[in-house]
């Protein structure tokens, strides 16, 4: 199937999955807690926090893992294989992705600070400003039900959906429109950044992505970044059960400071080791993850 209608029928998967299981997942989220659409959008109580989250679920799954399904079925495809989820995984490799994930906090976290000085218009301040806030309510814990309930949804749900439709997905069918692994990589990275609707994070998002998108070509298996994505959203959620999301924005404002720079460059050098490392030592060559069944002709119109 040609590039082109491969991308029309996934854009057009995604929307109607997108419709149908927001609506399923907010009217779930209604009936199970009491509430109003309207109450469910302002999210102004713990039970709307709660609903809010069903939603995220239903949205995730429904709008990153079906379409990629339904899609590679369409191609008469196995979606396991087709998505990598079969090739073996390198129980060392796997450690080295993780500290990989962990050694880059550091230098993301600049970029994250960097991201959020850009000037931007007034009202996509303010349109920042109400996603920060409703980012800022998801993430309140008070008790370890809370942090297991946001491990399942911001770190396991997350990172095994948008993996699979990012890297999995979208990466594999750049690849093979371009035979060029870069491209593939970079454009997975800037549609997986962008479509989270949310500049001020837009940059280490996007670099995370790249990291993913690497980890994924050099390790020829979709488990590497699930994993990866599962422990940098799960580090990120228990630093903040354990800090509060106040405390951690102060450790960022002290990020001019002597020590905090010395952590980010020795950080930043292991990150880099690291990085070398997985790609001599753990690299496996280009395989059909190069060239799909479907890449004749016909598909690099």
């Amino acid at each position: 199937m040609p590039f082109v209608s491969q991308l029309v029928m996934l854009l057009v998967i995604l929307l109607i999955c997108l419709i149908f299981f927001s609506l399923i997942g907010y009217g779930l989220a209604m009936l199970l807690f009491d509430l109003s659409f309207e109450e469910l959008q302002l999210a102004s109580n713990y039970k709307a926090i709660q609903g809010l989250k069903i939603v995220q679920v239903f949205s995730s799954l429904g709008t990153y893992l079906l379409p990629v399904i339904i899609l590679i079925n369409i191609l008469k495809e196995k979606p396991i294989q087709y998505l990598k989820l079969t090739t073996s995984v390198n129980p060392w490799a796997l450690i080295v992705a993780a500290l990989m994930v962990i050694t880059f906090f550091p230098l993301n976290g600049v970029i994250a600070d960097w991201n959020m000085a850009l000037p931007l218009p007034d009202a996509l301040v303010q349109y920042e400003a109400k996603i920060e806030e409703t980012i800022k309510r998801f993430l309140q814990m008070s008790t370890i039900g809370d942090l297991i309930v946001n491990l399942i949804v911001i770190a396991l749900v997350a990172a095994i959906a948008e993996e699979v439709l990012f890297r999995g997905l979208i990466q594999r069918m750049i690849l093979e429109k371009t035979q060029n692994h870069h491209v593939a990589i970079w454009v997975a990275a800037i549609v997986f950044s962008g479509i989270h609707f949310q500049f001020s994070g837009f940059f280490p998002r996007l670099f995370l992505g790249v990291l993913f998108g690497y980890i994924f070509y050099w390790g020829k298996s979709l488990w590497y970044p699930i994993v990866a994505h599962l422990l940098h959203n799960g580090i990120t959620v228990v630093l903040v059960y354990i800090y509060g999301v106040e405390a951690l924005e102060g450790m960022a404002d002290d990020a001019e400071s002597g020590s905090h720079i010395a952590m980010t460059v020795g950080a930043t050098l292991i990150f880099a080791a690291l990085v070398v490392h997985f790609f001599r030592d753990y690299r496996k060559e280009d395989d059909p993850l190069e060239v799909s069944p479907h890449s004749d002709g016909s598909s690099m119109d």
